[in-house]
């Protein structure tokens, strides 16, 4: 199994981020779709960079 990079981590945070803001402008919760998928890409590069510095951490 591959060694995840920070960018990886970093990748699949947006990614999912973006997807749930898309369900939840779908859902109804918020107004606007392109709104809630840039606040949910933005949440998920963070979650991203979390979960690297988790990782980089637990590794050392």
């Amino acid at each position: 199994m591959k060694k995840l990079d920070s960018s990886d981590y970093i990748a699949r945070g947006i990614l999912s981020g973006g997807s749930l803001g898309v369900f939840s402008a779908l859902l109804g919760f918020t107004p606007s779709l392109f709104w809630s998928c840039g606040l949910g890409m933005l949440a998920g590069f963070l979650a991203g960079i979390t979960l690297a510095r988790r990782a980089r951490k637990k590794k050392s």
